[in-house]
This record gives structure tokens, C-alpha cells and sequence, in this order.
């Protein structure tokens, strides 16, 4: 979904108005998770965004959203303390949890109601395994976009690279 869809509906305050800096802090929290799959580049050169999502048919189950609540879930060991980082509800968290342990074949987040340390979660060594190979995807695909993308510098504007019309563009044919 665009940023601008994402922040109409986000900044948009409930009725009595007191979720309105929650909200911000979620559009926040989305537009530096979207900095975070940029690649910075200077000025005249190109550059790209990596945003992949795993769908499970047309339902997306997994991508870089997801990854930053576990990431958080396991920094923090609690949903309620990942949400708050997040600046997203408990609810939102939670529910985010509870979609991602029932898609996957084995849960991703444990939970540890109460007792005396109070309650808590961690992730599981499933969800572990999975992090890890989505991060290998992601550097995978940026090790394959950083050999392609200079080509692109010639035709910005700015561009210093050499002319591309000049370049042979190989072929993907048989």
C-alpha cells in the first residue's frame, strides 16, 4: 500500500481521539521500516528498495513487517514491550502473532502467561530459521541488484556512468 494511502488512514483520529499519536507513531514506525529496505546512494546514482513479501497463495504471510515485530519480540522478550517499540497496539501485535503462528506449520512466538517473572514470550528456533533464511533472501537479492543497478546511473540525469546505449544488455534467451 502507498505511504500516502498509509498515512490518510493511519493519521486519521478515532472519534474520541485518543488513539490520534499512537497512530502517528505507527505511520512513523512503517516509513522507517520502508527507509530501512533502501539502499542509500548519493545523488546521481541509482539506487533501489527491497520490499519482498512471502504470500502463501494471495495471502501475504510473512515480509519485512513481520520480521521487525519478532525482531523486537525477541530484543524485548514480551509482545507488549515489541508493540510499544513498534509504536503499534498490543492488539495489532498480538494479533499479528497469532496470524503468524497459525500460516506457518509450526509456531513462530511462544508465550509465558504470568508467575512470579511475569509473563513473557521468545521466538521459536522455527522462527529463528525462518528469519534467517528471509535474510539471506533479502542480501541475495541486493548482492544481484548492486551488480545491475550502475547501469542505471547513465540514465539519470546526473548520471556520471558511461552511456548505456553503448553497453551490450545480455541476453536472457536460451
Amino acid at each position: 500500500m502507498p505511504v500516502e494511502r498509509r498515512r490518510g488512514n493511519v493519521d486519521a483520529a478515532p472519534a474520541g481521539g485518543s488513539h490520534a499519536p499512537r497512530r502517528r507513531a505507527t505511520a512513523a514506525a512503517l516509513e522507517a521500516l520502508e527507509a530501512a529496505a533502501r539502499v542509500p546512494v548519493p545523488a546521481g546514482e541509482a539506487g533501489y528498495d527491497v520490499r519482498v513479501r512471502v504470500r502463501d497463495g494471495d495471502t501475504p504471510v510473512f515480509g519485512p513487517g513481520r520480521l521487525t515485530l519478532l525482531r523486537a519480540i525477541e530484543a524485548t522478550g514480551s509482545i507488549s514491550a515489541a508493540a510499544r517499540r513498534m509504536g503499534m497496539s498490543y492488539r495489532r501485535a498480538w494479533l499479528l502473532v497469532e496470524a503468524m503462528n497459525h500460516e506457518f506449520r509450526e509456531p513462530l512466538v511462544t508465550r509465558h502467561i504470568g508467575g512470579v517473572a511475569g509473563g513473557g514470550a521468545q521466538l521459536t528456533p522455527f522462527a529463528q530459521n525462518l528469519a534467517a533464511h528471509y535474510d539471506t533472501l533479502i542480501n541475495e537479492i541486493r548482492l544481484l541488484l548492486d551488480a545491475h543497478v550502475p547501469t542505471f546511473d547513465a540514465y539519470l540525469r546526473s548520471g556520471t556512468a558511461d552511456d548505456p546505449e553503448t553497453e551490450s544488455v545480455p541476453s536472457h534467451r536460451p
